[in-house]
């Protein structure tokens, strides 16, 4: 301890070179800071100057310019008004040249052609032609008020006076309606340079003096601050290394020594308190842990028992339906050989007695003709096998329900992959019909010879089920003049088949195609969709099935969604 905080001399010289900018940091902070209000000061008084010149140029121009049209008014009234370019204008507008600060001067008519001018090549050119275009609105505000106007340009590089002359009016006349303009233009320049000049010389004072108070307080920090701040530093960066034992004690009652017991302090309080955050950090580790897979197993189960219970109320519901539908159904399709039967044995008896009586009384004769009997003969085949039809396709769409919902079959089977297709496209029947927002979809089936695959067929049909049913939507939202779906079916090698499924809708954006498998994601409206249906499909094919689900899309072009699943039931997913 006592080695650390009374180094040796070969040491605590090098350490004075290591500390040497701690000794400047006041006076450099002391500087920047003098630096800014210099600056500022220079800032400050070049504006002052500019500003007290300016006002002095504006003034002299608004005066010079005011008596100047004075004079030129009195000269027209006094001369020929034809003669604009008159020896008393040419002599005035001379005269003004003499002026120090003054750049030019013009005078122009109401039609802002330039009469006369300091520079003679200006002459008899109208001011659109110059460089001057730009006051033309403004002397056209002048002559519209006739009072005089300033114009600072935006540099303040220069002040341009500008006030009306009015010429006399004509003979028999009260007001001239002749109104020309004198341009008077002042260069600012000298009182810019009068101002850096001025705000130079204030500046370089303030900045002699901080520089020699810098000087002054850096001395006195380094006899006073810097060498017991060293031993702070070094005892901080002892305690940084992990030497949490080291201490430092100096003499005095000034803050430094409030500093050096404050160290003390919390060089103990370290030491304890990464004992003890040892100890709970392993602990925390533990729990968190425990906690993530905690966390992990209740969303499989969330999404699982969400997942069974949408199956088995939907398997519920068709298996119902189907039951309820297919004993009427039987009964109708079973007695409707029956009634053929009787039907065929009375129309029999009718050509019997047509036979026997062929000239039959006028009363039997009227009530065949009232209810066409002849037609009856005909019809009446025809609607029972109408008849027939309907109760043999109805009883098809109450065992593709059976089929769909597979109640019976919760554990794995055999199965066809195309009777399981054609099951959902059944049910799904009345949306692929033609609305009046969109046309039909039509369903193109590239159907490969696929052997019976071993799944859970209920499960596999649900996943059917939302790929085609997210088709329709997308191809709903598209409403395209040729909205189709693809469905392809073939086999990748002797362990496993695929199934393609793919719309020309839309299509997916390619910042979410990565998401569309998460939990709870959807980008169908609130109340539409529950964002599980892709979820729940891809765990049915990867956890369930051992297989692997993919969406491959493009936007504008349509989605596609790839299912590989194995022939027989693997114990070990897809990688």
């Amino acid at each position: 301890m006592k080695k650390l905080l009374k180094p040796s001399s070969n040491f605590a010289r090098r350490m004075k070179y290591l500390f040497f900018p701690l000794r400047l940091t006041i006076p450099a902070i002391l500087l920047f800071m003098g630096c800014i209000a210099g600056s500022f000061s220079y800032q400050q008084q070049v504006f002052l100057t500019r500003k007290q010149v300016e006002e002095q140029l504006t003034q002299h121009a608004k005066l010079t310019a005011t008596s100047t049209a004075q004079l030129l008014e009195y000269l027209y009234r006094r001369t020929d008004i034809q003669n604009s370019q008159s020896e008393g204008v040419t002599l005035l507008i001379g005269r003004l040249s003499g002026d120090r600060n003054l750049k030019f001067a013009l005078f122009c008519n109401e039609q802002n052609l330039i009469s006369n001018a300091s520079d003679y090549k200006l002459k008899n050119q109208y001011l659109n032609n110059t460089l001057w275009a730009d006051l033309v609105p403004v002397i056209e505000q002048v002559r519209t008020n006739q009072a005089g106007e300033i114009v600072v340009t935006q540099d303040r590089q220069s002040i341009t006076a500008i006030h009306p002359v009015v010429f006399p009016p004509p003979e028999g006349k009260l007001r001239s309606d002749r109104i020309g303009a004198i341009v008077l233009d002042y260069d600012l320049t000298e009182a810019e340079q009068l101002a850096i000049a001025n705000a130079t010389n204030q500046s370089l004072q303030m900045i002699g003096i901080l520089l020699i108070l810098c000087v002054l307080v850096g001395f006195i920090l380094d006899k006073i601050i810097t060498q017991r701040a060293r031993r702070l530093v070094l005892a901080s960066n002892q305690l940084a290394q992990g030497n949490f034992n080291v201490r430092v004690n100096l003499l005095g009652a000034d803050e430094l020594v409030q500093i050096a017991q404050s160290f003390n302090y919390m060089a103990a309080e370290i030491q304890h308190n990464t004992e003890v955050l040892q100890k709970s950090e392993q602990q925390l580790k533990t729990k968190t842990e425990e906690l993530e897979n905690t966390l992990q197993e209740l969303s499989q189960t969330q999404t699982q028992l969400i997942q069974q219970e949408k199956m088995s109320s939907l398997g519920h519901l068709v298996a119902g339906v189907a039951h309820e539908i297919n004993n009427p159904v039987n009964f109708i399709h079973g007695n409707l050989t029956h009634l053929e039967i009787y039907f065929q044995d009375l129309l029999s008896l009718v050509k019997l007695c047509q036979k026997c009586c062929p000239k039959a009384l006028p009363e039997i004769e009227a009530t065949a003709e009232e209810i066409e009997l002849n037609f009856l003969q005909e019809d009446l085949p025809k609607i029972l096998n109408s008849m027939k039809v309907g109760t043999k396709r109805i009883r098809e769409i109450v065992l593709s329900l059976r089929n769909f919902s597979r109640m019976d079959e919760a554990e794995l089977k055999q199965v066809d992959i195309h009777e399981g297709i054609e099951s959902t496209l059944l049910i799904l029947q009345h949306r692929l019909k033609a609305t009046a927002e969109r046309p039909e979809i039509t369903i193109i089936r590239n159907y490969g010879n696929l052997p019976e695959v071993e799944c859970y067929s209920g499960q596999f049909n649900q996943v059917l089920m939302n790929i085609l049913a997210n088709a329709i939507d997308a191809l709903e939202e598209k409403k395209d003049s040729c909205s189709q779906i693809k469905i392809s079916t073939s086999v990748v090698d002797s362990h496993w088949v695929k199934i393609a499924i793919a719309d020309n809708g839309p299509g997916i954006p390619a910042e979410i195609q990565s998401k569309i498998f998460n939990p709870f994601f959807t980008t169908k409206p609130v109340g539409k969709g529950t964002g599980l249906g892709m979820s729940i499909s891809y765990q049915i094919i990867t956890e369930k099935h051992n297989g692997k689900l993919e969406c491959f899309s493009t936007p504008g072009s349509g989605t596609e969604f790839v299912i590989l699943i194995p022939k027989k039931h693997l114990s070990c997913s897809l990688k």
